[in-house]
């Protein structure tokens, strides 16, 4: 569940979906209204998109140029003030900063993974043994690393957990990363997990076949009811947070995904397999 207080990477997604929404209902382009207001190229946009902070006197403009009633001004003054907090930082890689200060805010997860289990549900020993092979993280960060992803598995069993959809390609299950007993202990947690009422986890098998997001893994992440999520999908240097247009697409294939994927029962099923393979 989202908290009183999301944080401010949060506020400031909700302020830039409000400016956009206000910069619409003007009305106005993106292209004219960042030349009403005078900013250089690409400034609104990184706004709308939550990406940069928006100042007193900016958010004076844009209630001007945009028309935007009195009566809504003080919700987004507020807005825009939590939104220039700063929050202690986070030992993941650049940029996977916003990501995982999001996850943290959502009310829901639908994550969909192909080649091994992703870090919200990792142990400490396969996070370790990921790790240890990037070519992004220092190898003084690592143990530190994989015990905050460690920790973000506990949160995940909590009480206040974000609702989760988890849906693995059955490739997951297979590579051996950590070795025999790490990846055990790794599909135990996961087949603990899939019992708790606010987590789904299924896999997409080997024989299903064709499916809706070959080569691509992605998580959609809900913060607020009422609000349309936000797509994350990473790469080893960079990340891409997709917007209300990308919304659509990605929640029709993470359905088809659902669709083509075994059963809770059957997953648990496989994983009981794998790991007395494993044995």
């Amino acid at each position: 569940m989202i908290t009183s207080d999301p944080g401010p990477i949060v506020q400031r997604i909700l302020l830039g979906a409000e400016l956009r929404d206000a910069r619409e209902a003007a009305g106005l382009s993106s292209a004219d209204a960042g030349k009403a207001l005078g900013w250089y190229s690409g400034k609104l946009s990184k706004v709308e998109q939550g990406d940069l902070q928006v100042s007193e006197k900016d958010l004076a403009k844009i209630v001007r140029i945009y028309g935007i009633p009195e009566s809504a001004a003080p919700e987004l003054r507020r807005l825009a003030t939590e939104s220039r907090r700063k929050l202690p930082p986070a030992r993941v890689p650049e940029h996977s900063v916003k990501y995982v200060n999001l996850e943290r805010a959502a009310t829901e997860l639908k994550v969909f993974n192909l080649d091994c289990v992703p870090g919200i549900v990792q142990t400490a020993h396969y996070a370790r043994a990921l790790l240890e092979r990037s070519v992004t993280a220092s190898a003084t960060d690592v143990d530190r690393m994989a015990e905050d992803r460690a920790k973000r598995l506990e949160w995940m069993k909590s009480e206040g957990a974000p609702r989760l959809w988890l849906v693995l390609s059955e490739e997951a299950l297979h590579r051996e990363i950590g070795g025999p007993e790490v990846m055990r202990a790794q599909l135990a947690e996961l087949r603990a997990l899939g019992k708790l009422p606010h987590v789904c986890v299924q896999v997409v098998p080997f024989d299903a076949g064709a499916h809706s997001s070959h080569g691509v893994a992605f998580t959609i992440l809900t913060l607020l009811a009422g609000r349309p999520g936000i797509v994350y999908v990473e790469g080893l240097t960079a990340s891409d947070y997709l917007g209300r247009e990308h919304v659509r697409t990605y929640n029709l294939a993470f359905d088809s995904l659902r669709a083509n994927a075994l059963s809770e029962q059957r997953t648990v099923e496989k994983i009981n397999r794998r790991i007395r393979e494993l044995s």
